[in-house]
């Protein structure tokens, strides 16, 4: 009686093991007819017990899938467990899923033979779908990597080679099988390795954010055929479940650098072009003036009223011609009038330069807002008003008018306005009045080089700041620019 009870209780202790198994346990009676059904085999299937007690296994599995009972059972007589092997299982709604199957034979206890089938089913179809999306992601990852325009290696930690694109071949010489498994070293020359091992570890120390190397001398690579040439390196960290890897896009900036060198000498030969023309031009102009001076004091009392004109008018341009050397320096020196940063009063500069610009007092000036009291580039600052205020008395319609200096509140730079009362700027005139040599009134009627707007945004620019040109209020132009903060 006690044996029976304990045979009771195991039964039951299997029979609540089974049921709460995580993986779908199917059995069967050696006709193929279910048997068992726990809980999990209900979740996958889709199938209650009641629906499946009592049908052949052979519904759980789409036609031909796998072979009839008969079969395994001999199957099974050679080897108790057939598994773990993947197949394909058909669920109540006519899905389909991959799973990993194990079918064992169920023995009986007093001759060994065989009673049963047990079948365990375990789903991986979302393990296959990770693996599925895994597989197409490195896929991608590897196609963007093989079309990048650079070189680009893909390391461990520790610095060994994993992966490559053509233009690491094509850049370093290397085939592929060259440089797998390789320390990238082999691509750094020897007197570069301690900078290129310092950089290395100090990134793997703090990943936090990608890493972007500019050249500097100490960061060479050197080719298969022993050339070295500078680099600039990015460094960004591939995080996968096994380690961390590090992706290197490498850049060879030799023939950038080429290019800015080149670019700098025939900048330097402007700019003594430019010297040289502004300088040397200016001895014949004054030649001819002194000629002009002569001819008019030879023929005193001799010519006529339109001969001494002419001279005049001779004179003017001859002015004018020097005038036009100068702003033309001026302006291809414009980027580098910066100057000496010190500590400016903005409203005591912007009243000095009205002074100089208007002596006879025939215009008045006004100071809107609140006007700092900074670190600037006082000489640039200079130059910029002092352009913009003569621009604004020079092309006045009246020999007397009204101009307004504006200082705007902002928080990255200072913002200025200078607006006068004059005629204006007509709307088809706004896109070209910052071109060189653009008047936009004969020069016999206004003296000027037509350079004074082209110079002041230059200069503006340089520094970080712009320069625009607003709608007419209601006449006069107004010239709105910002001028960088710069700490003391």
């Amino acid at each position: 009686m006690e044996d029976q009870q304990n045979l009771i209780e195991q039964q039951a202790l299997l029979t609540a093991i089974v049921a709460s198994a995580n993986d779908a346990i199917i059995g069967s009676d050696v006709n193929g007819i279910i048997i068992v059904w726990n809980n999990a085999a209900s979740l996958l299937f889709g199938h209650t017990a009641s629906d499946v007690l009592g049908q052949p296994f052979t519904l759980l599995f789409p036609e031909g899938q796998l072979p009839e009972c008969q079969t395994l059972i001999k199957l099974l007589q050679q080897s108790s467990v057939l598994g773990q092997f993947e197949t394909t299982i058909l669920c109540k709604d006519g899905t389909e899923l991959p799973v990993s199957l194990t079918i064992s034979a169920i023995h009986d206890e007093t001759d060994d033979s065989i009673k049963g089938l047990s079948f365990i089913v375990r789903d991986f179809s979302s393990m296959y779908k990770l693996a599925q999306r895994m597989t197409q992601s490195e896929r991608r990852f590897k196609q963007v990597v093989e079309a990048a325009p650079n070189a680009m290696i893909l390391t461990d930690k520790l610095g060994h080679i994993e992966m490559v694109n053509e233009k690491t071949e094509q850049i370093f010489g290397y085939t592929r099988s060259e440089m797998m498994g390789k320390s990238m070293e082999m691509l750094i020359p020897q007197r570069s390795l301690e900078g290129y091992r310092g950089l290395r570890n100090n990134y793997l120390r703090d990943q936090e954010t990608p890493l972007v190397v500019d050249r500097n001398p100490d960061l060479l690579a050197i080719k298969k055929d022993g050339s070295e040439f500078p680099i600039e390196i990015g460094l960004n960290p591939i995080d996968t479940d096994s380690d961390i890897h590090i992706l290197a896009a490498i850049v060879d900036i030799s023939e950038r650098q080429r290019f800015i060198d080149e670019l700098s000498r025939r900048n330097q030969e402007l700019d003594n072009f430019v010297y040289v023309a502004s300088h040397d031009l200016k001895s014949p102009l004054r030649g001819v003036v002194q000629l002009a001076s002569w001819i008019e004091e030879d023929l005193a009392g001799k010519i006529g009223e339109e001969t001494r004109e002419h001279l005049h008018m001779m004179r003017g341009r001859v002015t004018r011609m020097e005038k036009l050397l100068d702003d033309l320096l001026l302006y291809f020196r414009a980027d580098r009038l910066g100057g000496v940063i010190e500590s400016v009063d903005f409203s005591e500069l912007v009243r000095d330069v009205f002074d100089l610009c208007c002596t006879d007092r025939s215009f008045d000036l006004e100071l809107q807002g609140s006007f700092p009291y900074s670190a600037t580039q006082k000489v640039a600052l200079e130059l910029v008003f002092r352009n913009l205020i003569n621009n604004a008395i020079k092309h006045h319609d009246k020999r007397s008018g009204h101009i307004v200096v504006r200082s705007l509140p902002a928080e990255q730079s200072f913002i200025f306005e200078v607006a006068d009362d004059g005629r204006g700027i007509a709307p088809e005139h706004r896109e070209r009045v910052f071109g060189m040599f653009q008047t936009l009134r004969p020069r016999d009627e206004v003296e000027g080089s037509g350079m004074g707007l082209a110079v002041i945004k230059k200069t503006i620019e340089s520094l970080g700041g712009t320069i625009s040109l607003g709608d007419n209020q209601p006449r006069g132009a107004v010239f709105r620019f910002s001028w960088p903060k710069v700490s003391e």
